[in-house]
């Protein structure tokens, strides 16, 4: 072919393809302009590392101890799709400027020769990348891909053919590029430039002398490659904005938009000057959270580690994103002319954008939002950090605050939080009941306000009979070490926490606001925390209302006092018991508190803890969190269930835990399954208490 008929076709062919990609793409950009606005152009440096790390790094991937296998299958397609888009460039230039032409400093003679050898071995990386890929979706059929059943039936009845051909696309990509390099060294084999070219492309020099071609035959294969290659590009560049690989546009910026805030952090809701008191509409997220619902991969490893989806619940958090998506898209244009550039008069209120996407017979049902544990455990394993408890979060505010909708049970746990400031709903006088019968005096603040450390008891350790026993275990060791603190006793407040996350943002504050008040007009500086919990509330989310503390969670604290030999142990019965340690998800994936439980853990036993196969970053929630501590759940359904059958499967004497709610869970899944002769849960305070010198 002349050059300039290639010239023309060339042209058409792009100009075509890029302007129908640029018309898709743009839709979706004035969506994203369209929803609330949050300003996310702060703290740059750490976004940019974390678009260096999660993003280009592919961690979240490569840490997946469950999933290495396919974890190093999309490593080696994202960084062979990301090498190549050098050669990309190069192959539509060369429609304008020859076959021959190069970028600047990419001839084979200079940095093209080693750019060269890595296109030349990355592409058959991807291959056999792309091979196993085929061979999972094809043959092996894991359920991440295909849906979790019951929540994902939606997902689990599609055909999937979409998956199939981005993968043969990106495999033809990588074949074309090859069958235009051999063609290239056979139809021009012995000049110079070709020959250098050669020397450097292993696979395509080997792959060209196997090919029985003559030289016109060579150039019909180099000319179908080179047309193949872009033509290949130019279809998938407009398949991707309308399908689930659209990530591939979006994963990048998803990821360096990424939440910054601490993840136990929750949004603060102007209740003074807003006019809507949760989310109920679509276009009522912000762009950040539609951002989310461009990027989703549909991998499902945020369901496959979701313990609502595993124990059969109606939530799936890969499900809840794609009809967030999809209702999204079907609305696209509505959004579009309702929002982008119109301005209601002062006092009016803008139109309405579609539904109500919240109730049994929308978009997203109540018994799915009232599923979720708020663990984030779908977050951590998100490969494109998609946020998924903050808009589950925002729906509940809707159905809480704005519908009066939620489950009766928590009808009593609302008034008793609002009544005696606990959950449980019991007197506020009986708050320091648990301080009966103690050997020491334990000082209260307002007698002491000059005292270096508040212990911030919280509601599970002052009124759960089962937990007073881990809060007395735990001021034994306080008074043994010496340590200067004191109570709130009968005057200490709940900080709100399940509130907050059950929905109801309106209590929640006025708890906070009236704790802040308590404890910074008792002149609080330092505190000690041994609830996650109430850890997080007061670490993170109290700031938020003038409440900046110096917190210390008991786990870190005992460490020190280990370390420091103000507190020593002795070899007790627990020397002998083996041991499996749960990891309490407001301690650990919200706050990265790992390593002190099970280092104390050791100093209690010798040892360290036999891990369950979910530990650490990967754990699983007890089935508390989210506020379904107080939500009734079905037999077959229960997440303590599933946690303590993880916990068994490691032939534990003991299950230690460090949270209030993680020893009712626990200690309920223990009794459900009969081996309460055998197992104990046991808080890692009790564990140091029992064996204190």
């Amino acid at each position: 072919m002349d050059f300039w008929t290639r010239f023309a076709i060339h042209t058409v062919l792009v100009a075509v393809g890029l302007g129908l990609f640029l018309r898709t793409l743009y839709g979706r950009a004035r969506a994203l302009q369209a929803v609330r606005w949050t300003n996310l152009f702060d703290k740059i440096p750490e976004r940019i590392r974390a678009l260096l790390v999660i993003g280009f790094g592919q961690k979240k991937f490569l840490i997946d101890r469950r999933e290495k296998s396919a974890g190093w299958m999309h490593f080696f397609i994202f960084w062979g799709f990301t090498i190549l888009g050098l050669r990309v460039v190069t192959a539509f230039s060369q429609g304008w400027f020859g076959i021959e032409f190069h970028l600047p400093l990419l001839g084979a003679d200079m940095l093209g020769g080693p750019y060269l050898l890595l296109k030349d071995v990355i592409e058959v990386f991807v291959l056999v990348s792309i091979g196993y890929a085929l061979l999972r979706w094809l043959v092996i059929h894991p359920h991440r891909l295909y849906g979790f059943r019951p929540a994902e039936d939606r997902l689990a009845g599609q055909d999937h053919v979409e998956a199939i051909v981005i993968l043969c696309c990106i495999g033809g990509i990588m074949i074309t590029d090859l069958c235009f390099e051999a063609g290239r060294y056979i139809a021009f084999a012995g000049a110079g430039h070709v020959e250098l070219e050669r020397r450097w492309t292993p696979v395509a020099s080997t792959f060209a002398s196997v090919l029985p071609l003559s030289a016109g035959g060579a150039t019909v294969l180099s000319e179908t490659g080179w047309w193949g290659h872009n033509l290949l590009i130019l279809f998938m560049l407009n398949l991707l904005p309308l399908s689930k690989h659209f990530h591939i546009i979006t994963g990048l910026p998803n990821v360096f938009f990424r939440k910054l805030e601490p993840l136990g952090a929750l949004s603060k809701m102007d209740l003074e000057n807003g006019t809507t008191f949760g989310t109920s509409r679509i276009d009522q997220f912000t762009w950040k959270q539609v951002l989310d619902m461009y990027t989703c991969t549909e991998c499902g490893r945020c369901s496959s580690n979701c313990p609502a989806t595993l124990t059969g619940k109606p939530l799936a958090p890969r499900q809840l994103m794609l009809n967030l998506r999809d209702y999204l898209y079907e609305n696209q244009d509505e959004l579009i002319r309702k929002r982008v550039g119109v301005k209601a008069e002062e006092g009016a209120e803008l139109p309405e954008v579609g539904k109500n996407i919240v109730g049994d017979d929308s978009v997203i049902h109540d018994d799915v939002l009232w599923s979720c544990n708020a663990c984030r455990a779908c977050e951590e394993a998100c490969p494109v950090m998609i946020e998924y408890v903050d808009k589950v979060v925002d729906m509940r505010r809707h159905l809480v605050q704005e519908e009066a909708r939620f489950p009766s049970e928590l009808n009593r746990v609302f008034k008793g939080m609002e009544t005696q400031s606990n959950p449980w709903g019991l007197g506020a006088d009986k708050r320091d009941a648990w301080t009966e019968g103690l050997e020491f005096e334990i000082k209260r603040w307002s007698d002491h306000p000059e005292t270096e450390w508040l212990y911030y008891v919280g509601c599970g350790g002052a009124f759960d009979d089962r937990n007073k026993k881990t809060t007395v275990s735990f001021a034994k060791i306080l008074h043994k070490a010496g340590i200067d603190f004191a109570i709130f006793g009968k005057e200490e407040l709940c900080n709100g926490d399940a509130a907050r996350r059950l929905g109801n943002e309106y209590l929640f504050q006025s708890m906070a606001q009236m704790l802040v008040e308590l404890m910074n007009g008792g002149g609080v500086k330092k505190v000690i925390v041994n609830c996650p919990h109430c850890f997080n509330t007061i670490k993170n989310e109290l700031p938020q209302f003038g409440g900046t503390y110096e917190v210390v969670h008991a786990a870190e604290l005992v460490k020190q006092l280990l370390a420091s030999g103000r507190i020593k142990l002795r070899e007790s019965d627990l020397a002998a018991k083996a041991v499996t340690y749960h990891d309490s998800c407001y301690y650990g994936r919200f706050n990265s508190v790992y390593d002190a439980p099970r280092e104390i853990i050791k100093a209690a036993t010798g040892r360290m803890p036999n891990e369950m196969e979910r530990h650490g970053r990967a754990g699983m929630c007890c089935g508390a969190g989210g506020g379904r501590m107080w939500i009734e759940e079905d037999p077959d359904k229960r997440v303590n269930l599933l946690r303590t059958d993880q916990a068994l499967a490691t032939n534990p004497e003991v299950v230690a835990v460090s949270c209030p709610f993680c020893m009712t869970m626990i200690g309920d899944g223990i009794k459900a399954k009969d081996v309460e002769d055998k197992v104990q849960a046991l808080d890692v305070m009790e564990m140091i208490e029992r064996s204190l010198v």
